[in-house]
């Protein structure tokens, strides 16, 4: 059975699952303090301490998914935001400019080479291989970020009719309060990979008639083929750039900050399921727009580091259908991760 998800994360945590039981060879964690001099010393060996007894009482209940490396399949295309009526194809595609913008984003002055850009989408496009000829079984690791569920429509219409049984292990707010550390967990990234193995009691195989409705709504979003694709109340549905817009607005500063700290906080406090170079994306419209403004750049730094303001008399968010002059980072684009 082929395991599928639907960011470059998520597959890291799938591939350290398969053989969860055996000892890990190297890895890294990283403390985060405010605590200087000898104080954040033993704050950090604490913190390295609590990783530890926490690593060694997950590897007890460890359940292997088995498997090989062959066995996982990454569609880490980011299909909720850009064209999705154009195929994907190896060279000559919208969605691999869009990843390439994506991946190669001078946040702080030290951008992904696109050699490197090239690779992951070369990746990308080695599992998408693997379902052809179609699986006898795919299991899906499902949760409910844009990219996931637009994942699923679009491999339901790949596959439907073909012959593939969908096994779906879905992420239900249970698995996330109990499976991870991380105190709002919204996706299987952030799950514990030694707890992925003892979930598989709760997949469930979708009905052959599931799986063509599931293809029938992609279908339905190809033909509209809007700039952005979001979730509401378990279904995608799609929407226009400034969607998010206002959640953003509630994150200007009451003064200025940098370009990095609105963006933390919209996706942190306002709970924003894309990526920081969405987010980003819109900062730009609205500097562009007049709501914002550019008050520091420093040359090389990188955009995330430049400081920005709430206009003195911000400009009026723009009327329906008014010309959008975002600049996005992927354009008509491409998740992963």
């Amino acid at each position: 059975m082929l395991e599928v998800c639907f960011s470059d994360s998520a597959k890291g945590v799938l591939a350290m699952a398969q053989h969860c039981d055996q000892p890990v060879i190297g890895g890294a964690f990283a403390v985060i303090t405010d605590q200087k001099g000898l104080r954040g010393f033993w704050v950090k060996q604490k913190a390295r301490r609590e990783f530890q007894k926490r690593e060694a009482e997950l590897q007890k209940i460890a359940v292997p998914l088995g498997g090989s490396r062959e066995d996982l399949v990454g569609l880490s295309f980011g299909l909720s935001l850009g064209d999705i009526q154009s195929p994907l194809c190896p060279e000559g595609c919208p969605r691999k400019d869009c990843l390439r913008q994506m991946l190669t984003l001078d946040r702080y002055g030290e951008s992904t080479p696109l050699a490197a850009a090239d690779e992951f989408w070369d990746a990308c496009m080695a599992d998408l291989q693997k379902l052809d000829p179609p699986p006898a079984a795919v299991r899906v690791w499902l949760d409910d970020l844009p990219d996931s569920r637009c994942g699923l429509l679009f491999l339901a219409d790949l596959l439907d009719g073909r012959g593939t049984e969908f096994h779906i292990m879905e992420l239900t707010q249970e698995i996330a309060r109990s499976c991870s550390h991380i105190e709002e967990c919204r996706g299987w990234a952030e799950v514990e990979y030694q707890r992925l193995g003892t979930l598989l009691d709760r997949e469930r195989v979708l009905p052959a008639d599931e799986v063509a409705q599931l293809a029938e709504c992609w279908r339905r979003l190809k033909a509209e083929n809007a700039p952005l694709r979001v979730v509401e109340q378990g279904k995608v549905v799609s929407a226009g750039l400034d969607y998010y817009d206002e959640k953003i607005r509630t994150e200007f500063p009451a003064d200025s900050c940098r370009v990095a700290d609105l963006i933390g906080r919209a996706l942190g406090r306002q709970k924003i399921p894309t990526g920081d170079d969405f987010i980003a994306g819109r900062v730009r419209h609205f500097i562009e727009s007049g709501e914002l403004v550019l008050t520091e750049e420093t040359p090389g730094a990188g955009f995330y580091a430049a400081t920005v303001a709430r206009a003195p008399h911000a400009a009026e968010k723009a009327a329906p259908g008014a010309p959008d002059m975002a600049v996005i980072a992927r354009p008509p684009r491409a998740e992963s991760r």
